[in-house]
């Protein structure tokens, strides 16, 4: 299989100062060859839009419901921000995880009950929903002004990422020896060693970068190194951070909180760094619409991206300004964009068979 989905490369500061400066009126027009090649343009497109009337039309419907899988008080948080600028608007926040915010919006919709105004999970489940003529299909940059590089497909945004790391414990690992990158974890040094999330996303989101052969075959390497499985990253930062393991594949944002309370944990970018985007997208049956379509474009901003980013450690790698682009500049970031979004079930799944068998 030729594996010619994407991946971004992020890089030089020139051209990131300039991006910054110009984040709202910028367009990322890509040309791609074969993995891991990437040439970037960049051309100023997007318009100035006057959000004036969706502003008063939303303050008169006053509120809005976000499915979105964030802990309550993070939520608070990013709806705490976003009064500031529209206080008249109540965020009404329901924890869910992504794969039941499809459910949900699907039965809520079909029954005529109240659902989501803004709806958050990952593009497959976004795709599936807009199959089933769920979702609204909305011109985001030229009526909302979002950042076009946000937008793949009309009925969802680009919010945020879920970005994988390398963590590993200080005291069992001394920085020379160190993995630096996917090659590493497979020193004989480390069986019996390394701890994964169960669901192993992040390997199967390496075949953007790497193709099927050299993917799959290092998924056959990880097994032989005998890893420990955890049901989320959060145990398996605690493990790591305890020294049951001294390696672990994890998640950016679930790995900060255990370095923030002193833990002897070190975070390694690798190259490529795989990510899963989270989108955001609009239920047709939405009750507060022109609420959702202003939560949605102050989200996609930087002023949004920057709220939610500190509130969850969890940033938009897509979006220039933010901190996580800024980790990230200079790494190729692996993940199945647009319409191939559901490529990632298949090759989890191929992935699960290797290493769980």
């Amino acid at each position: 299989m030729n594996a010619s989905y994407l991946v971004k490369k992020v890089r030089s500061k020139v051209i990131y100062g300039a991006i910054v400066a110009l984040a709202s009126y910028l367009t990322l027009s890509y040309s791609f060859n074969t993995p891991l090649s990437l040439n970037k343009t960049i051309s100023i497109a997007e318009p100035k839009v006057n959000l004036e009337k969706l502003i008063e039309a939303a303050n008169a419907e006053g509120k809005l419901i976000w499915y979105e899988s964030s802990l309550a008080q993070q939520a608070e948080k990013i709806a705490a921000a976003f009064n500031k600028r529209y206080p008249e608007i109540k965020v009404e926040h329901v924890r869910l995880r992504g794969s039941d915010v499809g459910v949900r919006v699907l039965a809520e919709s079909q029954a005529g009950a109240t659902t989501a105004d803004v709806a958050v999970s990952g593009l497959d489940t976004l795709m599936a929903l807009n199959k089933r003529g769920v979702l609204e299909r909305v011109k985001w940059t030229e009526e909302l002004g979002v950042f076009s590089g946000l937008v793949e497909v009309p009925y969802a945004v680009a919010s945020t990422c879920a970005t994988y790391v390398l963590v590993y414990n200080t005291e069992l690992i001394s920085e020379a020896d160190a993995p630096k990158n996917w090659e590493d974890v497979l020193n004989p040094k480390f069986k019996g060693k390394i701890g994964i999330w169960q669901r192993l996303t992040a390997f199967a989101n390496l075949v953007p970068a790497w193709g099927e052969e050299k993917s799959m075959a290092y998924a056959k390497k990880i097994k032989e190194q005998n890893p420990k499985f955890y049901q989320s990253t959060f145990p398996l930062n605690a493990a790591v951070s305890a020294g049951e393991v001294s390696l672990g594949i994890s998640i950016y944002h679930t790995a900060v909180p255990s370095l923030k309370k002193g833990a002897p944990i070190k975070i390694v970018f690798t190259n490529p760094t795989t990510i899963t985007i989270l989108q955001s997208g609009i239920p047709k049956k939405a009750a507060h619409p022109n609420a959702a379509k202003l939560f949605v474009a102050w989200l996609s901003s930087l002023e949004g991206a920057l709220a939610y980013e500190s509130a969850t450690n969890r940033g938009n790698a897509l979006l220039p300004g933010t901190k996580t682009f800024e980790m990230l500049k200079g790494v190729n970031l692996s993940y199945f964009p647009g319409e191939q979004a559901p490529e990632l079930a298949v090759w989890l799944k191929k992935v699960e068979e290797v290493i769980h068998r």
